[in-house]
């Protein structure tokens, strides 16, 4: 009877170390194949400051740089500005030159960027929160991990110089905050 070490199609694990020897400079020879394979395609290869592939890099930048050309007068005749910072068309000089439009506030107000939330939706959330023992958000909850977890993420976002959402906060960042809206 034979045994494993005697079958002979029996492989030995590489852990044994009776692993053959490799050519040191067999990850040079794959580079390289990959990168004569490259070539043969007429691809461009990995090496930077390849003298072969350079004309097929010079190639490609000025496909690029063509296709930003022709975005930009694009944009031009549609009357829009194209970005760019030192365009002198009058679209783009009245687009930089135009006041940033306000961000948008967390007052009270509605704005059409914030979505509108179902109170119903709302409290099921909340529900679900509170069912995996998650804290809902609220700072009016009563539940007691509610009360904590609101503690803290005020505490955190005092810490890191920011506003809280506690509508009677006397720190200075969130009456400062409150003043804006």
């Amino acid at each position: 009877m034979n045994t494993m070490g005697e079958h002979s199609d029996f492989r030995r694990s590489d852990r044994d170390g009776s692993r053959p020897e490799t050519d040191e400079a067999e990850p040079f020879a794959v580079a390289q194949s990959l990168q004569e394979i490259a070539h043969d395609r007429g691809r461009i290869c990995k090496k930077r400051g390849c003298v072969v592939c350079a004309p097929l890099v010079e190639a490609r930048r000025e496909k690029k740089k063509q296709r930003r050309e022709k975005a930009r007068a694009r944009r031009h005749s549609q009357g829009q500005p194209c970005g760019q910072s030192s365009c002198a068309v009058d679209v783009c000089v009245a687009a930089r030159d135009a006041p940033a439009p306000p961000a948008p506030s967390r007052g009270s107000g509605p704005s059409a960027s914030e979505p509108q939330v179902d109170p119903d939706q709302m409290l099921r959330r909340q529900a679900e929160r509170h069912r995996v023992d998650l804290p809902c958000g609220s700072e009016d909850c009563p539940a007691k991990i509610c009360v904590e977890g609101f503690a803290k993420e005020r505490t955190r976002r005092h810490r890191a110089g920011r506003a809280c959402r506690a509508a009677s906060c006397d720190n200075a960042i969130c009456v400062s905050g409150a003043a804006k809206r």
